[in-house]
């Protein structure tokens, strides 16, 4: 029974494959793709043992969508060039494919960039601008970090907040560390509170403990040093991802909404020419008057809906193909992805 659930998951992955080539090589009118990636981590990389799976692609296979992209026909181009000439009604490539990355993580620098000048292939870092040249890192990975490191005490206060999220049990997560599937479910439950006040929950754990608090050992995010590196020969270009990673939707009022839209483009013109006037949503989570902001202080906008762009298509509504290795560490997985996502 195994062996015929492999052998039809097999079949239906190689029909995805056909269907995704299908419909990229035959598309009439002209198409833009983007690919969008988080963290660029080598398979033995001990970053990854603390880190959401859906987040990360190897360096291999960053390559790897490079070069098919190319033999699909796609010529890789900026973001912002695509654009621009959408918007003029210039003409387009009959297919284009842009490569982005949000967030801002130094192995985009460390790992991605190299790969990316090999194939001379531009591209777009989202910025978190509050988080660059700090020893920060987002809270997904501090709680991943906390959950598959520690046991939770039954009876501590300081951890009130994430007990109920915990997985259900006598005593939920108090008995042993969580794998990191376990821990990723736990991510995705807590999602239901505001970033903010899970930082500030965090901070409150490790003034009770602080012998589990992070320590400064290693940068996770992008350095100013860094940023001005990769755009120096004009290769990569960087765009808005708020100021702190604030999900829009769990903003309250508007005057936060305007410090994480309107003042991270501010942060960014210090970057030069390199920055766009492109924002991206943290998590797609999107609110109408987020949106105005954002259409009325940027040219476009990223979303997590799936998908390609046509020419003449809404630049405040851009569709994404979001790639990691669980959907892509081959060329078979990656046409599949793309023809899900293109039903």
């Amino acid at each position: 029974m195994a062996f015929f659930r492999s052998l039809v998951k097999s079949g239906a992955l190689s029909m995805l494959a056909c269907y995704g080539w299908l419909r990229v090589r035959l598309s009439k009118k002209p198409t833009l793709l983007i690919l969008t990636y988080h963290r660029i981590l080598p398979a033995d990389a001990p970053e990854r043992a603390v880190e959401q799976p859906g987040m990360v692609t190897s360096p291999q296979s960053l390559e790897n969508h490079i070069r098919v992209a190319r033999k699909l026909g796609a010529e890789p181009v900026h973001l912002s060039d695509w654009l621009d000439r959408n918007r003029q009604g210039k003409p387009l490539p009959k297919l284009a494919v842009a490569f982005t990355f949000d967030d801002g993580w130094q192995d985009n620098y460390q790992y991605a960039y190299p790969t990316l000048k090999a194939q001379n292939a531009p591209a777009t870092i989202f910025l978190v601008t509050q988080m660059i040249d700090t020893g920060n890192t987002f809270w997904p990975e501090q709680v991943l970090s906390l959950l598959t490191t520690q046991t939770i005490p039954e009876n501590d206060s300081s951890f009130d907040w994430l007990r109920p999220h915990l997985p259900s049990g006598p005593t939920p997560g108090a008995n042993r560390p969580l794998s990191l599937m376990e821990a990723d479910e736990v991510i995705a439950r807590l999602k239901s509170l505001e970033d903010a006040a899970i930082l500030e929950a965090l901070e409150q754990v490790y003034t009770s403990h602080p012998d589990i608090a992070p320590t400064e050992t290693s940068r996770s995010i992008l350095s100013g040093s860094e940023l001005a590196e990769m755009a120096q020969n004009g290769l990569v270009m960087y765009g808005a991802h708020t100021r702190h990673h604030y999900r829009l939707n769990r903003l309250k009022d508007e005057k936060s909404l305007k410090e994480e839209i309107v003042d991270c483009l501010k942060d960014l013109k210090s970057l030069g020419d390199a920055t766009i006037p492109v924002f991206c949503y943290p998590n797609g989570d999107i609110t109408g008057t987020g949106e105005d902001l954002v259409s009325d202080t940027y040219k476009a906008a990223c979303t997590t809906k799936t998908g390609w762009n046509v020419a003449g298509c809404n630049p405040y509504d851009l569709h994404r193909f979001n790639l990691h290795d669980g959907n892509s560490h081959s060329t078979r997985t990656l046409l599949a992805t793309i023809g899900r996502g293109l039903l």
